[in-house]
């Protein structure tokens, strides 16, 4: 697989210049406005799309929670009958036509899921496909993107990516590890690389992280046949799986030890920690995503009554960076 040094470059060939999100001005702006703007900056103008996980397929889903799930949290989906949902699955990046392949993805999926809740209201979890995130801070999230902004191919070595890869030992590690192509989104795991805090009737609390899991395991393509595949192989192959029956994933949650880190998302906890099932995602059939697609926004701040954000700061950024994404691209 190539590393990050590569897929920098290559989004740094086409990428607009950063003076409109570096130059004055710009550090009175929120971060989540000043996050967008790089964003925008790096991949070009595509009004109407998000900024990041610009090419996503959507579809309809079922949640059904496994018995005692509600031990772990009083959340209303976790108890009585299953509960309707909207899935949006995505790759990185902001080019809304890139084929799966394309560097600018950097191999990261979305699985960005909607909860309709019983009394109208709504509950949101977002997931990527890596167990982990490059950054702990959102200011750190915006340093990266302006160093490959920054990292052209005239640019003298080392490159400013290069320079902030040099120092920060999470992130050189999370851009350069391998990330096989799924052979659909179906096929892929997702993690929740946020942490949350979940509460039961009993006033009983544990923090822990999502993790999404197919029922049929995980399955992948090499590197040989993703390259030859077409551009939306992730969601037509999906798509393609549907007319046998439902696609279905398994939500867990991984729980935190006393002396694991639930403000770092850097900071992946180890395979030995317990995890509780709270029951089973069923993707049931596609949605038309353009007819859909720009009335969707998914916060992770957006939760229901026995889950709650946990102190990690990359929640409340992401969900700034969302918002001020969504009002761009209705306008």
């Amino acid at each position: 697989m190539r590393s990050f040094q590569g897929v920098a470059v290559s989004i740094a060939f086409s990428a607009l210049m950063v003076a409109g999100a570096t130059g004055a001005g710009a550090e009175d702006k929120p971060l989540g406005v000043r996050l967008v703007d790089q964003m925008n900056a790096l991949y070009g103008a595509h009004p109407g799309v998000r900024a990041n996980h610009a090419k996503g397929a959507v579809f309809e889903g079922m949640f059904t929670p496994a018995q005692g799930a509600d031990a772990l949290s009083s959340a209303v989906f976790l108890k009585g009958a299953p509960t309707p949902l909207v899935i949006r699955f995505s790759n990185s990046g902001g080019v809304p036509d890139a084929p799966d392949t394309h560097p600018s993805t950097g191999g990261v999926r979305g699985m960005a899921i909607k909860f309709r809740l019983p009394d109208g209201s709504e509950a949101d979890m977002v997931c990527i496909s890596a167990n982990g995130f490059p950054v702990a801070t959102g200011e750190d999230f915006l340093a990266l993107l302006q160093a490959v902004g920054a990292s052209g191919p005239d640019v003298l070595k080392p490159t400013p990516v290069e320079k902030f890869l040099s120092t920060h030992p999470a992130a050189l590690a999370f851009v350069t590890t391998p990330r096989p192509v799924a052979v659909s989104y179906g096929t892929q795991p997702f993690f929740g690389v946020n942490a949350f805090k979940f509460t039961n009737a009993q006033g009983m609390s544990k923090f822990g992280r999502y993790r999404i899991v197919p029922e049929s395991g995980p399955a992948y393509v090499s590197d040989e046949e993703a390259a030859t595949r077409p551009p939306n192989a992730l969601a037509d192959n999906l798509r393609a799986s549907l007319e046998k029956g439902p696609v279905k994933f398994r939500l867990l949650v991984q729980v935190a030890a006393a002396d694991d880190s639930i403000a770092d998302a850097t900071k992946v906890w180890p395979d030995s920690r317990p995890t509780v099932e709270l029951g089973e995602i069923a993707v049931i059939k596609a949605l038309d995503t353009k007819k859909v697609e720009n009335e969707l926004l998914f916060l992770p701040t957006n939760v229901t009554s026995g889950i709650d954000v946990s102190d990690d700061p990359i929640i409340n950024t992401r969900t700034e960076a969302y918002a001020e994404s969504f009002g761009r691209r209705t306008k």
